[in-house]
């Protein structure tokens, strides 16, 4: 069956409490606001930072892409971003080098909501600054996130407005696939998130957002903090299952699935879920795979840009 397609950190995370700006892509209007003093996520800034740490590759890539990369001095040990390599570890999320921050004088710890809150009490015991960003959820979560980075690194004009300028810009890409297919049904879909089965796009999920956009209708959509079960999944009846490699089998082993339209009718389809970690470029990829899973008559390699899937993830992704 088919359908169309319709807190840890609170107080932290009061981003934009100070911002007294223009909107976001509001060209007709000179914006005279001045870039500081402005206050993000609890910190305020009188000046931009010389040495920063953070510890999110998520956060990492969005901080590179919006070209801040020579105001950076460490990363979480754990990064996995190539072009962040050079940068000094210090430490994990759960484990903070702390005596290396203090140490190396650095002026500003950018974390995600991922971060234990024992760490974010250690940094701050020793004074320094420390701004905790979410990762994005949906459009509004996104622009928000962008823009509370680039205020951290150039203030609240400048940088505020660049960060949500590229986000707005994302989302503008997203909203072009969304388009090509906004005549087609939007097949019932699950996605799972993880290879143990535990983990799925419930709806408060960046993946879920993307999912709407392009074509399908997310089962697990009333489900929160991607808590959803094998038995809410019999019951949701999905015409579709998006999963990470290896998973396949692993569904068709479980009897209590069997009946489900997804696979009866060999409609379940492998897709690397990590792409989704990088808020950058990832998050265009994964559109357009998502895209051409539920929609390959109308998202056709034509149409794709170049880059966005290559042949090699295809052979991959892709089980029919």
């Amino acid at each position: 069956m088919k359908k169309k397609a319709t807190a840890l950190f609170t107080a932290i995370l009061m981003i934009f409490s100070m911002f007294s700006l223009s909107g976001c892509g509001d060209d007709e209007e000179v914006d005279n606001t001045p870039n500081y003093p402005v206050e993000v996520g609890g910190v305020k800034f009188v000046g931009s930072p010389s040495k920063v740490v953070c510890y999110s590759s998520t956060l990492i890539g969005i901080i590179y892409a919006m070209g801040y990369q020579n105001q950076m001095f460490g990363r979480t040990a754990n990064c996995d971003y190539k072009e962040a390599e050079d940068l000094k570890p210090c430490g994990t999320p759960d484990n903070p080098s702390v005596d290396l921050l203090v140490g190396n004088k650095v002026d500003l710890v950018i974390a995600d909501d991922t971060m234990a809150k024992k760490s974010l009490e250690d940094i701050q015991a020793k004074e320094i600054p420390v701004v905790v960003i979410p990762r994005a959820t949906g459009r509004a979560s996104m622009v928000e996130m962008y823009g509370a980075l680039g205020a951290c690194f150039k203030g609240g004009n400048t940088g505020y407005n660049k960060g949500c300028g590229i986000a707005s810009d994302i989302f503008s890409q997203l909203d072009d696939i969304s388009r090509l297919v906004e005549s087609e049904d939007a097949w019932n879909t699950c996605v799972i998130v993880s290879s143990d089965l535990n983990t799925f796009a419930t709806g408060d999920t960046l993946i879920s957002a993307i999912l709407e956009l392009v074509g399908g209708f997310n089962v697990a959509k009333d489900s929160m903090q991607g808590e959803y079960t094998l038995s809410d999944l019999m019951r949701s009846d999905p015409d579709v299952i998006i999963c990470p490699p290896g998973v396949e089998m692993r569904l068709r082993a479980k009897s209590s699935l069997v009946g489900i339209p997804a696979l009866d009718n060999f409609r379940v389809y492998a897709m690397d879920m990590t792409v989704f970690d990088d808020q950058y470029q990832g998050v265009l990829k994964g559109a357009w795979r998502m895209a051409k899973i539920l929609h390959p008559d109308i998202i056709t390699d034509d149409i794709i840009p170049e880059g966005m899937i290559d042949q090699e993830e295809e052979e991959d992704v892709f089980i029919d």
